[in-house]
């Protein structure tokens, strides 16, 4: 997710498992491929998740992705452009932050504390397909 569009300001990594809906998500300093890929890469390691498979949209970040398939022997498919519904769960857990930080929030001044307490909030919504239960 963009923070603001300006250099040196903060934005924010989203990771929805497709299985559970669980959402995580870490602010980075940068779009360099390199560093989103070494983010999600932390992010399903450091939370012990078994990846087979990533939806990536078509952004300038991802064009290193071959690389994290490779780290996480797992495939990954893009979405086709103008095709967010292809990435429906992330897109709705994006909009479920936007509700709080509006599009170019400056994601450097939100503490990590509050990333992850925002990360709990979303995790314990109630959803549907899971009968008014939460992710976990």
């Amino acid at each position: 997710m963009i923070g603001k569009r300006e250099n040196g300001f903060e934005n924010l990594v989203s990771l929805t498992e497709r299985k559970t809906r669980e959402n995580y998500y870490q602010k980075i300093k940068s779009k360099n491929p390199m560093k989103v890929n070494q983010v999600l890469y932390s992010l399903i390691k450091n939370n012990n998740l078994n990846v087979k498979t990533i939806t990536i949209d078509n952004g300038i970040e991802f064009e290193k992705n071959g690389l994290l398939a490779s780290w996480l022997k797992c495939k990954i498919y893009f979405c086709e452009p103008y095709a967010s519904y292809q990435r429906g769960t992330n897109e709705h857990s994006n909009g479920l932050i936007r509700r709080i930080y509006k599009k170019g929030t400056d994601f450097s001044t939100i503490s990590d504390k509050e990333i992850l307490e925002i990360q709990e909030k979303i995790n314990n919504m109630p959803i549907k397909i899971f009968n008014w239960m939460s992710s976990y």
